[in-house]
């Protein structure tokens, strides 16, 4: 009997592992992500770009969606990128900046002069940052949960949060 909880423990624990792994990745990889992109707003170059679909042989319904932008930097080079902005969000675009509909698909796009293949594309009030924000949040409730499920003790005690301190007296 005794052998059987240890070896579930172990499994939790590597489970545990794993997800606290994945977590740091995810948060990791979107710091690095919006460090790049707050310094591509700063800093980057501006132009304006034509994002369109570059999906082939999509199903029946047309519901595939591959985005890729084109655009010609200062000095005559054209580049091409994928952005990695939500589709729904260059939809929602042209609503909150008030820009026509005619105009759908030309977006502001910034890059690094001397490396244009690194770019973004600039959404109004920065919807951009919003994929970058559920990101964060994914990661890090990977990150607690892995924390959760990864002590080695045989009694977990349960997360307990307490917010009385911001509650009114």
């Amino acid at each position: 009997m005794e052998t059987q909880e240890n070896s579930t423990i172990k499994k939790e624990t590597f489970a545990g592992r794993i997800l606290k792994f994945v977590g740091i990745l995810i948060l990791l990889f979107t710091c690095l992500a919006s460090i790049a992109s707050i310094a591509l707003d700063l800093t980057g170059e501006q132009t304006v770009g034509k994002v369109y679909n570059a999906a082939k042989d999509c199903s029946s319904d047309g519901t595939c969606w591959t985005g890729k932008v084109d655009f010609t930097t200062q000095k005559g080079e054209t580049v091409t990128f994928s952005p990695w902005t939500n589709p729904y969000l260059f939809d929602l675009d042209p609503v909150l900046s008030g820009r026509s509909y005619e105009d759908y698909g030309k977006y502001q796009v910034r890059y690094f002069e001397n490396f244009p293949k690194l770019a973004k594309v600039k959404l109004a009030f920065g919807l951009e940052y919003t994929s970058h924000l559920s990101w964060f949040c994914g990661g890090s409730l990977l990150l607690v949960i892995g924390l959760a499920f990864s002590s080695r003790k045989k009694s977990n005690k349960p997360m307990v949060i307490d917010l009385s301190g911001f509650r009114k007296k």
